[in-house]
C-alpha cells in the first residue's frame, strides 16, 4: 500500500474510533476506567497465579476474580475512612446553635451593606439579604422536590449500572491480559499491527509511570495538609487534609477548591462552638498551609511527574491542560495529560515525518529509547 494510503487509512480509522467512542461515550469511560483497573491488578493476578497448595494451583479465572475482589475491597477500605470522619463533622453542624448564628449572621450582613453604602454599591434602603433572594430565585424555582428526587434517583441507578458494568468489564481484561490490545488492533490494517504493539507498549510504560506519580504525589500533599493543619490547630485536620490531597488530581483548580472547602469546614467547626472571634484566624492559617504545600509541590513534585515522566515542556502541559478543561471540563484537565501522553506517541509513530508532529512529539522517544513495557 503507498503512503499516502496508508496515511488516509490511518487517518479514517482513527476518526471512526474518535466518532464511535464519542457516540458511546459512557462505554468508553467503562472501556478505559477498567484498562487502568486491569493495569492496576495485573501483578495481583500473577501473584494468586504462583501460589501452590501442595502441588495444587490456583486456577487462572480463580485468580482473576481474587484480584478483582482485592480491587474492590480497596476501595471500599479507602472510601470507609472517610465515613467516620463525615459523620463526626455532620453531628459537628447538627449542634450548632441556630439562634445565635442568626445573630452572628445579621451583624455579618449589617457591616456588609454599610461598607458597600459607602461603596454607592447599592442604594438606601437595599438590603443584601433581598439581593441574594432575587439572585437565587430563578434556581429556587427549579430546585423543586420531585427534581431533587428523580435527579438523586437516576444518579443512584447511573452509579449502580456503571459499578457493575466496570467489574464485569475489568474482570474480563484481567482475565485474558491481551484482550485490550486486540480490541485497538481491531481498528489497524495488518501491516501496521507490530507499530500498533509498540505503540501500546510505550503507552503502558509512560502512562504506569504516570500514575505511580500521581500517587506518590497525592499521598505527599495529604500528608503535607493534615500535618500542616493538625500543628496549626485546625479542627478536623485529618478530613480537610485527605480531602484537599485528593482534589490535586485535578490540575490548577483542585487545590483551590480543596483550600475553599477547608476553610468552610473550619468555619462550622468554630460556629459550632459559638466562637466567631477565631473564624478569621484560622481560616488565615488554612490559607497559609494551602499555599505552603502547594508551593512545594509545584517546586517539588509536579516538575518530576509531569516533565520526567510524561516528557512535555511545563508549557506545554499548561497549554494542553487549559484547552481540554475548556472543551471538557474537570474531567477533561484530569484525563489531559494521559491523553496527550497517547496522542504524542501516535503521532510520533505515524506521522512523525510531518516536521511539525515531528518536532512535537520528538520526546516521546522511540521503541529503542523506552523499553518495552
Amino acid at each position: 500500500m503507498k503512503p499516502s494510503r496508508k496515511l488516509l487509512a490511518g487517518l479514517f480509522s482513527a476518526t471512526l474510533l474518535i466518532i464511535l467512542a464519542w457516540f458511546f461515550s459512557d462505554i468508553t469511560w467503562y472501556i478505559l476506567i477498567s484498562a487502568v483497573l486491569s493495569f492496576i491488578g495485573a501483578p495481583v493476578v500473577s501473584f494468586f497465579d504462583r501460589l501452590k497448595f501442595r502441588g495444587w494451583s490456583v486456577p487462572h479465572g480463580i485468580s482473576t476474580l481474587m484480584a478483582l475482589l482485592f480491587i474492590f475491597l480497596l476501595l471500599v477500605v479507602i472510601f470507609s475512612l472517610f465515613v467516620p470522619l463525615i459523620v463526626t463533622e455532620a453531628r459537628v453542624i447538627s449542634s450548632i446553635d441556630i439562634q445565635r448564628l442568626n445573630e452572628a449572621m445579621s451583624q455579618f450582613s449589617t457591616s456588609i451593606e454599610s461598607w458597600l453604602l459607602s461603596m454607592k454599591l447599592i442604594e438606601p434602603g437595599q438590603q443584601i439579604d433581598d439581593l441574594l433572594l432575587a439572585q437565587l430565585e430563578p434556581f429556587m424555582g427549579m430546585a423543586t422536590f420531585g427534581n431533587i428526587f428523580k435527579n438523586i434517583v437516576g444518579f443512584a441507578s447511573s452509579l449502580l449500572m456503571g459499578v457493575f458494568s466496570i467489574l464485569f468489564i475489568t474482570f474480563f481484561f484481567l482475565k485474558d491480559d491481551r484482550l485490550f490490545m486486540r480490541i485497538i488492533l481491531l481498528f489497524a490494517d495488518e501491516s501496521s499491527e507490530r507499530r500498533v504493539y509498540g505503540i501500546i507498549d510505550r503507552v503502558k510504560h509512560l502512562l504506569s509511570r504516570y500514575f505511580q506519580g500521581i500517587c506518590i504525589q497525592l499521598g505527599i500533599m495529604m500528608l503535607l495538609l493534615s500535618l500542616g493543619l493538625y500543628l496549626m490547630g485546625i479542627p478536623n485536620a485529618l478530613l480537610i487534609g485527605v480531602f484537599g490531597g485528593l482534589l490535586n488530581i485535578i490540575p490548577y483548580i483542585g487545590p483551590i477548591i480543596g483550600m475553599v472547602t477547608g476553610i468552610i469546614l473550619t468555619a462550622l467547626g468554630y460556629v459550632a462552638l459559638a466562637d466567631y472571634t477565631l473564624i478569621m484566624p484560622a481560616a488565615i492559617k488554612v490559607v497559609a498551609v494551602f499555599l505552603v504545600a502547594n508551593l512545594i509541590d509545584n517546586i517539588l513534585s509536579q516538575p518530576l511527574i509531569y516533565s520526567n515522566s510524561v516528557k512535555a515542556h511545563p508549557l506545554e502541559i499548561f497549554l494542553v491542560i487549559i484547552m481540554a478543561g475548556t472543551m471538557a471540563g474537570i474531567v477533561g484537565m484530569i484525563l489531559a495529560i494521559p491523553a496527550y501522553t497517547v496522542i504524542r506517541i501516535v503521532g510520533s509513530e505515524f506521522l512523525g515525518e510531518f516536521p511539525v508532529i515531528g518536532k512535537l512529539t520528538r520526546k516521546s522517544g522511540g521503541c529503542d529509547e523506552i523499553p518495552p513495557g
